[in-house]
């Protein structure tokens, strides 16, 4: 099977059928910050990405500086990619920085993890209308099997959950 085709199977894997727990878990927590308009979570092997394929349309949204710093995908290499809006007010910025502090505290940890900001290309009435945030997990599957990818997931729902209970006993 080429990469495209398993690509796209990953994709679907998650996207089109019932969802495994711990995704299900992330994509709970994440939406359940006030503030955020919409969350979709995929998946996509990296280990046959090189560098000649970043100039092509599919993969414009891929975390396409931290692929270059590493030469295209680690071996065994999964990205696991949590796409979401705010609402373009006080509420979503909140969420935004809510998460961007999370993502930070976890990559200074031991999480291979960032958040990053997507736009299309501006064309005339199309400001403003575009804008989307990523959070890019990098996973090296070894054991290559996809529950490994799962339990690092549910790892980053439970940490997640821990620090919005932190905040609101703050609140």
């Amino acid at each position: 099977m080429n990469f495209l085709a398993i690509t796209l199977l990953s994709l679907i894997s998650w996207s089109a059928f019932a969802m495994p727990p711990e995704v299900e878990a992330l994509e709970r927590e994440i939406s359940s910050i006030p503030g955020i308009a919409s969350v979709s979570i995929s998946k996509v092997a990296l280990d046959d990405i090189s560098i000649s394929t970043f100039s092509l349309p599919p993969y414009g949204s891929y975390p396409l500086g931290a692929l270059k710093r590493t030469n295209g995908g680690l071996p065994h290499e999964v990205l696991v990619s949590v796409d979401f809006t705010i609402s373009k007010d006080a509420t979503g910025l909140n969420a935004l920085e809510f998460l961007s502090a999370w993502v930070r505290d976890s990559a200074r940890g031991k999480d291979p993890i960032q958040l990053r900001s997507l736009a299309l290309p501006q064309i005339e009435g199309q400001i403003g209308e575009t804008l989307s945030f990523t959070i890019d997990y990098f996973h090296v599957n070894t054991e290559e099997n996809s529950q490994s990818v799962l339990t690092a997931v549910g790892k980053l729902a439970k940490s997640l959950a821990l620090d919005k209970s932190l905040l609101h006993r703050t609140e």
